[in-house]
């Protein structure tokens, strides 16, 4: 993802908005932990890893997040923070406009 500033241009990597969408998730009250969609991936991969960023042609995001959360909260609530959560960073952190955000909770504990 690449966006002009006053002194040139600024390329922020995948990586980078994934790392930035994992602590803004940590941040948000109500997520135990970040899961997976399918059993391969959760014996596989790192927390980050079970974030999925997608960046079109056009340079918008599309982000889907794997939480479980806890027993107690609201669901709708929590997913609904962690998702106002992830697009204020986002947009403070990285200048991104408007990404789609997907929360899909797999699980409650």
């Amino acid at each position: 993802m690449k966006f002009p500033t006053e002194y040139g241009e600024v390329e922020i990597t995948v990586n980078a908005i994934r790392k930035l969408v994992y602590l803004a998730v940590l941040e948000t009250y109500g997520p135990i932990s970040i899961g997976s969609d399918n059993w391969f991936s959760r014996w596989f991969s790192s927390e980050e890893g079970k974030i999925k960023v997608e960046e079109d042609e056009y340079g918008h995001l599309k982000i889907d997040i794997f939480v479980e959360v806890e027993f107690g909260t609201k669901v709708t609530e929590v997913a609904k923070n962690i998702e106002e959560n992830v697009v204020h960073k986002l947009s403070a952190f990285a200048n991104c406009e408007n990404p789609e955000v997907n929360v899909h909770v797999i699980g409650v504990r």
